[in-house]
C-alpha cells in the first residue's frame, strides 16, 4: 500500500524468513561463525539460543544458503514424536522408509544413508527448529544419532535452534550437554546498530531518501528494546502513518504512536453500575 510513496519495491519490515535482509549484527556474526566452525570442524553438535522475535530463523537460513558440502535438512515441527522425528530426517535425506517405523530399523536406514554421504564427501546438517520443545525421548534419539559421529559410522552435524530455555533442557540431559561443543546466544541489537539496521532492511528495497529522522532512532531503540521483531513492526507501522499523513519524514513522534498502538495494555472500561 505505501510503497510506491516511499520510493519501495516492496515492504521492508515484513517478517520474511529472506537470506538478503538478514543483517550482520555482532551477535548474530558471532553465531554464524560458530556454525560455519561446526561444520568445517566436525564438532558434532551447536546450540542456538536466543528468546522469540531476534532473528534465530533468519540466521539458520543464512548458514544454509552458505552451506556447500552437504544438504541441510530443516525440522519444523519438534512436536512430532522421537520416532517420526528420526523418520523425517531420514526420508528428507532419501531413504526409503518400512510402513511400519520400528526405531533401530530407521536408526539403520539413517546410518547407511549418512555413511553413504559421507563416501560421497557430502556432509549433512540436521537443524531443529523450536527445539525448546524436544522432550528427553527426542534429545535420546538424538544421542544414538551422535553415537554413529562418534564411532566414526557417519559423518554429520546437528544445529538445535530454540528459546533459551533449550538450555536449561539440556543441562537436565548430560548425554547431549557434555555433547554440545558449541554455544551461541543470540542477543537484541545494540543500539548503535539501529540505524545500520534500518537503513539495511530499506536500501534492499529500494529506498534512496533517508525516510527515519535521528530522532525516530532513537525512540525506536527505546520502545524495541532492539529485538528486530519489534524493530519491523513499528516501522512498518510508522511507513503505513507516514503514507496516510503524507509526510516526508518519518520522527519520533509517528514511532511512539506505532509502538504505543502496537504494545500499549490498555485497561478495560469498567461499566457503571
Amino acid at each position: 500500500m505505501y510503497t510506491s510513496y516511499w520510493g519501495l519495491n516492496r515492504r521492508p519490515f515484513e517478517e520474511r524468513q529472506e537470506a538478503e535482509l538478514y543483517f550482520p549484527a555482532a551477535s548474530h556474526q558471532t553465531a554464524l561463525l560458530k556454525l560455519r566452525y561446526l561444520v568445517e570442524q566436525r564438532k558434532g553438535i551447536a546450540v542456538v539460543a536466543g528468546e522469540h522475535g531476534l532473528g534465530k530463523s533468519l540466521l539458520t537460513q543464512v548458514f544454509e544458503r552458505e552451506n556447500s558440502i552437504g544438504p541441510v535438512i530443516r525440522l519444523l515441527l519438534p512436536q512430532l514424536s522421537a520416532m517420526e522425528t528420526l523418520a523425517y530426517f531420514a526420508s528428507r535425506l532419501g531413504c526409503e522408509l518400512p510402513r511400519r517405523l520400528v526405531e533401530h530399523r530407521v536408526l539403520e536406514l539413517l546410518e547407511d544413508r549418512l555413511a553413504e554421504l559421507q563416501r560421497e564427501s557430502s556432509h549433512a546438517v540436521l537443524l531443529v527448529d523450536d527445539a525448546h520443545l524436544l522432550d528427553n525421548s527426542h534429545l535420546n534419539a538424538l544421542r544414538l544419532l551422535l553415537n554413529l559421529n562418534e564411532q566414526g559410522q557417519a559423518d554429520f552435524s546437528i544445529i538445535l535452534c530454540g528459546r533459551t530455555q533449550l538450555l536449561g533442557r539440556l543441562q537436565q540431559f548430560e548425554a547431549l550437554q557434555t555433547r554440545s561443543a558449541l554455544r551461541a546466544a543470540v542477543a537484541p541489537l545494540e543500539k548503535g546498530e539501529i540505524l545500520p539496521y534500518v537503513r539495511h532492511r530499506l536500501s534492499v528495497c529500494g529506498a534512496e531518501q533517508e525516510i527515519f529522522t535521528t530522532g525516530a532512532l532513537d525512540s525506536l531503540f527505546t520502545h524495541s528494546q532492539g529485538i528486530p521483531r519489534r524493530i519491523n513492526q513499528i516501522c512498518d507501522l510508522a511507513l503505513l502513518v507516514g503514507y496516510v499523513d503524507e509526510l516526508n519524514h518519518l520522527g519520533a513522534i509517528e514511532i511512539e504512536a506505532a509502538a504505543e498502538e502496537l504494545f500499549a495494555v490498555v485497561a478495560p472500561r469498567l461499566h457503571a453500575a
